[in-house]
């Protein structure tokens, strides 16, 4: 039986990050990771783009408001931006930011929306680097930023890259993630018929370092943020969601595509439109990096 003091201990989080991770380790070769992302930006703009995507920004920032993290003129850095919507919502507040993310992609969408905000331009510099890999010192990054920002990106994996966005900070460190499982039907559907078990990727849950940080001494605020929506596309940009979810993780050949194919085809309406309810709980930690307790300054 495990003893309670070891939930206190923070290299027993650290272990069972890694532990978690290790199977997803296996298909993060990052040149893999990154083609999965260029190829899933057009859809991850739709997304972001839409109502729910919209509303979650706005609970984000008046999450970080509650607490004061946005006060005066920051410096932040937009860790694994995506397609930049955080980015930009710093810079109309009058922050500066850098966007920081692996695909050219990604940070192409962003530039297309900077083409039509040009007053935003001179304060958000985007960077195309791999977090994990990244060095701070030859960025010149070590407690360069007043907010080191990190929304639902795999770039923190574990607790090295964890410790590396602290080490970028010199106040504050905003982390979300997945909490509990996410509803993907057709992603689980067919990641079970070819592995013989559930789809989940636990290394992206909040648990780890929510607990790590608990048990290191940080006093993280927490907040919970609930989505859910129908979610209807043509069958041909829904068989490449699929795919591009699942070649994080496992290898796509022809069979596999053809599966993929197959289940959405069985599925789809007379209009050729695949829908289908998804949903998930994600978490939003934010801390100061000198562990001191953060005061709410509204309700």
């Amino acid at each position: 039986m495990m003893k309670p003091a070891t939930l206190f201990d923070a290299i027993f989080w650290q272990t069972a990050w890694d532990e978690a991770n290790a199977e997803n380790r296996k298909r993060k070769q990052a040149q893999k990771a990154v083609d999965a992302w260029d190829r899933r930006a057009k859809s991850f703009e739709r997304n972001v783009n839409s109502n729910s995507g919209k509303q979650r920004v706005g609970e984000v920032l008046a999450f970080l408001d509650t607490y004061g993290a946005l006060y005066g003129r920051l410096r932040i850095l937009d860790l694994g931006c995506g397609p930049g919507y955080f980015s930009l919502a710093f810079a109309e507040r009058g922050h500066e930011v850098v966007a920081l993310d692996p695909s050219e992609t990604m940070l192409s969408l962003l530039e297309e929306k900077l083409s039509t905000r040009p007053e935003l331009r001179t304060s958000v510099k985007k960077v195309v680097a791999d977090w994990i890999v990244l060095d701070l010192d030859e960025f010149g990054w070590r407690g360069y930023f007043d907010l080191v920002f990190a929304s639902m990106t795999p770039g923190i994996r574990d607790v090295d890259t964890l410790q590396k966005a602290m080490a970028a900070s010199k106040r504050y460190v905003y982390l979300s993630s997945f909490a509990g499982p996410r509803i993907q039907p057709s992603v689980g559907a067919v990641w079970q018929h070819f592995n013989d078990k559930p789809y989940s990727s636990l290394s992206m849950d909040i648990l780890f370092p929510q607990n790590w940080l608990y048990a290191a001494g940080y006093r993280p605020s927490l907040h919970f943020v609930n989505w859910a929506r129908e979610h209807s596309q043509p069958v041909e940009e829904a068989v490449e969601e699929i795919k591009d979810m699942l070649a994080l993780r496992m290898d796509i050949d022809q069979n596999v595509e053809d599966y993929i194919l197959a289940h959405v085809e069985s599925r789809a309406d007379a209009d050729g439109r695949f829908s289908e309810y998804k949903g998930a709980t994600s978490a939003m930690l934010l801390w100061d990096i000198e562990k001191k307790v953060m005061p709410r300054l509204s309700d």
